[in-house]
This record gives structure tokens, C-alpha cells and sequence, in this order.
């Protein structure tokens, strides 16, 4: 639109540009037409004005409009001061206050076409005669012109407009094309890629958007392969804020244990891809139920799990979370039935415990980890170790922070290396149907789909 605007300015001024220079070129014809014929009747004025006939002289004239059609009124002013009009001069107040005696034909100033010269018999003046000339033949001439110029410039204005309408198009193209695209990458897909063709600006634009999908691409790429071995935190710090360094702190947390009963039988009598085929079968789902209820899984230890909850997405509940997450656990392996040589289910002991632990990067130099360290870690470590397949153990204190809906079989006090107290431990199982629905939800859904942080439903 502002392309076509200007040409049409632009078209504008030219005509009047034209119209201008063709003014001036017919003005300079008619100046020269206009000499001759006012020195001409100068020339048959001579005798009448000498003899003082007013009749002679107006025949002169009458006769000189006749033949000269493009003159539209004369006038003579006497020596004497008397003024004679013929034809229609128009008004003539301002033409004869610029009446001058000249021997050559001069135009008077004005938009009126006026042209006076002196008369004189062997060097006496007699009068002074001024001759107006029409402009109809002007008026002619621009209106062809503007009618020619009219057309020049429809024609002209609407080839610009489809010549800007068909640039504007070929360079918006492209650019809706780049915009929808850049929608989709802020969308979170990163997979888009434009076609690339020519060699100007938008090109290289386009072909540095494919270069920053594909990196986008390779970085999300390597985001899921890092976070199949890192904490996901520490992997969120290094693709989104670009920074690894975490300090370390003591928090409040709690921790998971389970490891399969039998483990070292049961690999002894399978072969190496079938124990690992069947571990990875159960830490799938079993990392899909402890991400459901809020947790992460730390590591994975041989044939057992550490999950960690508080940390690094804080939750209030973490306790209570982490207890369905355990029982959970054990209801998914029975789902999943698999069984030892002996036709014994294969199952797992869950070990639960919370309190203050030391998160940091634990390490060398060369090789660091990101995990969580401290008496609770060792105590959630020691109760997996009391109990049988298929039960949850954990202290008391622990138990009481779980709320309603669970119940605590004591199994006695135990003494945990590293701890002057002893602890009560028992072991812990839901009650009311309202975890227990909890549970077998979230496990159907660890069956069912790959559950996330962002996308575990409410829990309580």
C-alpha cells in the first residue's frame, strides 16, 4: 500500500511537472504567433490613426478579429488619452495601467493573454494598441493532455499495484511461512524445517531458523539422555540457566529404598539379558510411580532403587507421598508377575525414612554426582534391609508424619551404625480406600503412559 501510494504521488507530480513545461512551450508559440499578428495591424493602423478616423480605424480592427480568430478583444489608447475597445477585451482597468510605449511587442503581465505595442508615423507616436488573445486553445490542449496523462497514470498505477501486490506477496510468503514456524518452536516442536530458496535476506533468515531448530533439536536430544543418568534438576540448571554449579545445603528429605528379594539367585539362574531385561521392566514402572507421586529416582544401585522426594521440587506432603509411592511399587510388581526358577514371585523389600540429609555434588573432580547423603539416607537404606518381600518398613517418627489412612505393625527396635539411638521400626500399610484407590490409580497409569512432574495429576 505504501509502494503504491507513493507511485501515485509520484505519478501526480509528474503531470503537473508536464502540464507545466507543456504551458510553457505553448505560451512561447503563441508569444511568436502574437508578434506577428499585433505588428501587423500596428502596421494598418498607421494611416487611420494619422488621418484621425475613428471609422477607418475600427474597420481595421473589426476586420483583424475576423481573420485572426484566436484574438478575442483589442484595444487602442490615443495620444490624446482616449481609449477605444473592440470586441470582448474583458476587463481592461489593470491592462491599461500596464500599458508602456514599446516599438517591440511585449506581454503584459496577468493571466490574460495581452499584447501591446506602440504605433508611430516617422517618429510620432500615435497610440498604443494591445491585442488579448484567447486561451480556448490552451484549454484545449490540457484537457487531451489530462485525459492522456489520466490514462497513463491509471495504467501505470495499476501495474504498480500489481507488481507491488505480487513482490509483497512472494516476500510475505516466506514470512508467514517463518512466523507459523516460530509458533510451533515456541510450541515446544522442534522438528520444523523450511524450505530454502533464493539467495536474498529472507533466505538467510530462513536458513538460520533451520540451523536454530536443529540445534533446539540436538539440545533437547541431549536433555533426554542426560536426564536418563542425571538428577533432573542438575540436567535443568545446565540446559536452561547454563550453569552446573549447585551448592550444597542440608534439607529435609524423604528417601526410598527397594531392592529385589533374591536377587542373587535369581541371576544366577538367568541369563545376563534376561536379568536385565527384567530389572529395566520393573525400574520402568517403578520410576513412573515414584515421578507420579512427586519424587525423582536418585539412582539406581544394582538391583535396587533410591528415590528422593522434597528434592529438588519441593512438596509438603512428601512423606505421605513417598509411603503410597513404596506400596505403589509393590502392587505394580505384582502386576507385572514375573517369577523366580522356583515359580516364587519375584518381589521387592521397601525401605521409607525421612529427615535432614546433605544435597551436593558428591565426587571427584573429574566425575561428580548429584545425590543426597546423611543418617536418613543410611536409616531408609537400613529398614529396606529389615523386612521380608513385600513390606514397607519404616521408624515411627516417620510413621506418624504420614496422616490418616495408614497402619504400623512394630517389629521391635533396631540398632543402625552410626546412630547412638535405637529406632523403632514397623512395618507400614494402607488402610482406607481412599489411598488405596490412590495407589491403584496411579499404578494403572504406570502401565498406561510415561507420567512426569508436569504432568502427575493432584495428589494428596
Amino acid at each position: 500500500m505504501l509502494v503504491g501510494f507513493a507511485v501515485a504521488i509520484a505519478v501526480v507530480v509528474l503531470f503537473f511537472i508536464i502540464l507545466d513545461i507543456e504551458r510553457d512551450a505553448w505560451l512561447q508559440s503563441q508569444a511568436s504567433q502574437a508578434a506577428l499578428q499585433v505588428d501587423r495591424l500596428s502596421d494598418e493602423l498607421k494611416l487611420p490613426l494619422l488621418s484621425g478616423s475613428s471609422v477607418e480605424t475600427g474597420l481595421v480592427v473589426q476586420k483583424f478579429l475576423e481573420k485572426v480568430p484566436a484574438v478575442s478583444g483589442a484595444l487602442i489608447r490615443h495620444v490624446s488619452g482616449r481609449v477605444d475597445q473592440y470586441g470582448e477585451p474583458g476587463a481592461v482597468d489593470g491592462v491599461l495601467k500596464s500599458l508602456i510605449d514599446t516599438s517591440q511587442v511585449q506581454r503584459l503581465p496577468g493571466r490574460a493573454l495581452w499584447y501591446t505595442r506602440s504605433v508611430s508615423y516617422a517618429g510620432t507616436p500615435l497610440a498604443v494598441v494591445a491585442v488579448r488573445f484567447s486561451s480556448q486553445e490552451w484549454d484545449v490542449i490540457a484537457g487531451k493532455l489530462v485525459i492522456k496523462i489520466s490514462i497513463a497514470a491509471v495504467v501505470v498505477v495499476l501495474l504498480s499495484t500489481v507488481l507491488v501486490f505480487w513482490v509483497a506477496s512472494r516476500m510475505s510468503r516466506p514470512i508467514e511461512l517463518l512466523a507459523g514456524a516460530a509458533r510451533k518452536v515456541a510450541d515446544g516442536d522442534y522438528t520444523v524445517r523450511l524450505p530454502v530458496s533464493g539467495n536474498d535476506e529472507i533466505s538467510d533468515a530462513v536458513s538460520q531458523f533451520n540451523v536454530m531448530t536443529r540445534e533446539l533439536a540436538h539440545k533437547e536430544e541431549l536433555r533426554a539422555v542426560f536426564g536418563r543418568y542425571l538428577n533432573p534438576k542438575l540436567v535443568s540448571d545446565v540446559f536452561d540457566g547454563g550453569d552446573a554449579v549447585v551448592e550444597s545445603h542440608r534439607q529435609e528429605i524423604s528417601v526410598l529404598f527397594a531392592d529385589m528379594v533374591h536377587f542373587t539367585s535369581f541371576s544366577e539362574s538367568h541369563e545376563t539379558e534376561e536379568v536385565v531385561r527384567v530389572l529395566n521392566k520393573h525400574f520402568e514402572v517403578f520410576h513412573r510411580v515414584v515421578a507420579y507421586f512427586g519424587g525423582h529416582v536418585d539412582k539406581y544401585i544394582g538391583d535396587a532403587l533410591m528415590g528422593v522426594f522434597n528434592h529438588p521440587v519441593n512438596d509438603a506432603a512428601h512423606v505421605r507421598h513417598a509411603a503410597m509411592a513404596a506400596l505403589a511399587i509393590d502392587m505394580a510388581c505384582m502386576r507385572l508377575g514375573v517369577r523366580q526358577k522356583s515359580g516364587e514371585p519375584i518381589a521387592f523389600r521397601l525401605g521409607l525414612n525421612c529427615g535432614q540429609a546433605i544435597v551436593g555434588n558428591i565426587g571427584a573432580a573429574q566425575r561428580l554426582e548429584y545425590t543426597v547423603i546423611g543418617d536418613a539416607v543410611n536409616v531408609a537404606s537400613r529398614m529396606g534391609g529389615l523386612g521380608s518381600g513385600r513390606q514397607l518398613l519404616m521408624p515411627r517418627e516417620t510413621f506418624e508424619r504420614l496422616g490418616a489412612g495408614f497402619t504400623f505393625t512394630a517389629v521391635g527396635e533396631c540398632e543402625i551404625k552410626g546412630i547412638s539411638r535405637r529406632i523403632e521400626a514397623g512395618v507400614v500399610t494402607a488402610e482406607s480406600d481412599a489411598v488405596l484407590k490412590m495407589i491403584a490409580f496411579a499404578v494403572d497409569l504406570a502401565f498406561g503412559c510415561d507420567l512426569s512432574e508436569d504432568r502427575r495429576h493432584s495428589i494428596g
